[in-house]
């Protein structure tokens, strides 16, 4: 049984590194030509976008979508997807009015006062963002994963075709800014293609009794896992938006170029396996604890290796290999991603299974703890940074060693809870 379901795993993960592989590197090869197009600055405005997007996106739909795939009925199903999408409706709604009212006051309190004048965009990238992921955790219930990896290319292709296209027209930051949430969200009419019969036929199942039990049911995702995720984002925000108060914009869009080229790899892997490894223990079943530990630990242990090379490089040539793609005013590029490869060793092996393992064992208070424990090591290696006067570049170095303690420290809890289960 063990071999068939790794066998299963890895196609599932192969069709999925397809779709994210093709993706990025089609983002990877516009790459050059989007920043000759676009200056550091509108870079840095594109990052304290995404960071604010990033904040925001939890409360799409208040984390319900991970509960699409967990139970095998497919009325309890359709009516978490039912769940979701009317929560992400009246959110939307929500945001976009708070943001017409008092856009100013708001993106004052994120320190975000650079793209006031594009407040708008943030609704819409909430809005479609939260469709994609409803629609793609739909796909995973069914292990459909063909589709996610066709949906991935379409986006991308989408993206960057428009950053390009609105670059040479000079739209500057708004081409950075449309591109950005197309490169998320396009391709959404595959879905629903791809599901229209199947929804038409099930959409009679859904009801407000069933949508109040999914919400009872499964109130643990809004409850731990909601500012699980919030905390995780900030984390990962945070120090993007210290950044550009910090140090300014161009200094902030070298730190995002190199933060982006290297997801390249990180994402590819992290996503096609998590997704793939998500959908398999779903379907395994908390039952089967003694399965997803070895399972797990197989997986871990070949990602290690996978992650090897491509950050060998990055260390050994990082500031030649900017150079040479993007142009030599993004050398400085390659200097700080050497400094980040440290701990993103460690998310590469630890972030495709992490989900999985808490949502399936249910595990959403613990991992709240965890991301309270992510944020303060963050908040903390900043805040002596800002009071020693670090440098950028020590102050990334100090970033990278706090979160490779913190990614460490999350490996081990993570088998401590497959240990633990019966």
């Amino acid at each position: 049984m063990e071999a068939g379901v790794e066998n299963r795993l890895v196609r599932n993960i192969l069709k999925l590194i397809s779709g994210e592989g093709i993706g990025r590197a089609i983002g990877f090869m516009a790459a050059p030509i989007v920043t000759r197009l676009y200056t550091s600055s509108d870079f840095g405005m594109l990052a304290v976008f995404a960071s604010l997007c990033a904040l925001f996106y939890p409360f799409c739909t208040f984390k319900y979508t991970v509960a699409i795939p967990l139970h095998p009925n497919e009325t309890v199903g359709i009516n978490a997807l039912a769940a979701c999408l009317l929560i992400l409706a009246v959110n939307t709604v929500i945001l976009a009015a708070s943001l017409f009212l008092y856009h100013s006051q708001i993106l004052s309190l994120f320190s975000s006062e650079a793209i006031d004048s594009f407040w708008y965009f943030i609704p819409l990238a909430f809005l479609f963002s939260g469709l994609a992921d409803a629609l793609s955790y739909y796909s995973i219930r069914y292990r459909d994963f063909s589709i996610i990896a066709k949906v991935t290319v379409v986006q991308k292709i989408i993206g960057a075709l428009t950053k390009i296209g609105l670059g040479l027209l000079h739209f500057n930051i708004v081409g950075l800014l449309i591109g950005n949430i197309l490169a998320g969200s396009g391709g959404l009419s595959l879905y629903i293609r791809n599901y229209w019969n199947r929804l038409k036929d099930n959409v009679r199942k859904v009801t407000p009794g069933r949508i109040r039990f999914i919400l009872k049911r499964y109130i643990e995702f809004p409850s731990y896992r909601l500012p699980s995720q919030i905390l995780q984002n900030a984390s990962g925000s945070i120090p993007v938006l210290y950044f550009a108060w910090q140090y300014g914009a161009s200094v902030t869009g070298l730190i995002s170029l190199a933060i982006s080229m290297l997801s390249v790899p990180v994402g590819i892997v992290c996503t096609s396996v998590g997704k793939a490894f998500y959908g398999e223990i779903a379907l395994l079943g908390r039952k089967n604890s003694p399965e997803i530990a070895a399972l797990t630990g197989r997986i871990m242990i070949r990602l290690l290796a996978v992650s090897i090379i491509p950050f060998t490089l990055v260390i050994c040539f990082g500031p030649w290999i900017f150079r040479i793609f993007f142009g030599h005013e993004w050398a400085q590029s390659g200097i700080y991603a050497r400094y980040l490869c440290l701990y993103l060793v460690f998310r590469f092996v630890y972030s495709p299974i992490s989900d999985g393992i808490f949502n399936v064992f249910e595990q959403q208070k613990l991992l709240f703890w965890l991301e309270v424990s992510r944020i303060v090591i963050v908040t903390l290696c900043l805040v002596i940074s800002y009071f020693c006067s670090l440098s950028v570049a020590n102050t990334i170095v100090s970033y990278s060693l706090a979160l490779t303690v913190q990614y460490i420290l999350s490996i081990i809890l993570v088998f401590h809870i497959l240990r633990k289960m019966p």
